[in-house]
């Protein structure tokens, strides 16, 4: 199976999770996907909290990523790096946080087609 990259970013603005939170990512059908690189940004001008959530397609659960965290003003904070969360085809990435819309949230990794 050969690699293919992938890169997506994506502004909040749920302020809860599960079915309302924010699809920041969704492995396609077919793959297996590899998260391989998260990171958070906080652009407000004081400290807010984010949750991010992994849906699990086969079992229709949201399983809490990291939950309340709070981050600093202007600052960025890496999730993952150096490990992977892997997802199968209809799992999703789902983030919110606690209020307005100061967020970002950046990942990267590797989608693998799967044969039949």
């Amino acid at each position: 199976m050969s690699a293919k990259y992938f890169t997506k970013a994506k502004n909040l603005s749920a302020t809860s999770g599960g079915a309302s939170g924010d699809v920041v990512y969704t492995c396609p059908a077919n793959y297996t996907s590899l998260i391989k690189y998260l990171i958070v940004s906080n652009g407000a001008t004081g400290a807010k909290k984010y949750s991010i959530q992994w849906y699990e397609a086969a079992t229709t659960t949201y399983h809490s990523i990291v939950d309340e965290v709070s981050l600093a003003a202007s600052t960025n904070e890496v999730v993952l790096e150096g490990g992977c969360i892997a997802l199968q085809a209809g799992d999703q990435i789902v983030a919110f946080e606690e209020s307005s819309s100061d967020f970002h949230i950046t990942l990267s990794g590797e989608e693998y087609y799967k044969t039949a």
